[in-house]
């Protein structure tokens, strides 16, 4: 009896739920600041790297965000471009972990090993270090006077 390996399809409901999610999140942690081009706040986690936040480009309807958090233990660096899309309020990462942009799917196998999910992977890990900065950092509580601001 031979296996016949389905072809993996992304649940897009789900998807656009965890984006949804995300930009709930986000939206709480960048509502206080009205940042420029290129110009960053920090949101300091205890215990942990700070995250760095930094705003890479803006328009009507989207804002473009690269989240970093830098560390000397690989395991703890992180740094992902996030857009948000206002009209639909949806929140999805365009690349991740220091890859070029991320294809809806992977194709499987493939040379770099990845995941036919892995966009859906990389949303739903932006998810729980979301929670974790709303949880642990100081945004939930943060006012202008307690972000550190960056040029």
């Amino acid at each position: 009896m031979t296996r016949v390996k389905r072809k993996y399809i992304p649940d897009l409901k789900e998807f656009m739920a965890l984006c949804a999610s995300n930009y709930a999140k986000l939206a709480r942690l960048t509502m206080l600041t009205e940042l420029a081009l290129n110009q960053s706040f920090s949101i300091p986690i205890e215990g942990q790297p700070n995250l760095l936040i930094t705003l890479k480009q803006k328009s009507k309807h989207t804002a473009t965000y690269e989240l970093k958090q830098e560390s000397h233990h690989f395991s703890l660096k992180r740094q992902y471009l996030v857009r948000m899309y206002h009209d639909a309020k949806v929140a999805e990462v365009l690349t991740g972990l220091n890859q070029g942009m991320l294809p809806p799917v992977f194709a499987y196998p493939n040379d770099e090993m990845k995941q036919p999910d892995e966009k859906i992977q990389l949303n739903r890990f932006l998810a729980e270090w979301l929670n974790f900065c709303l949880e642990f950092g100081q945004s939930h509580s943060l006012n202008t006077t307690q972000l550190v601001f960056f040029e």
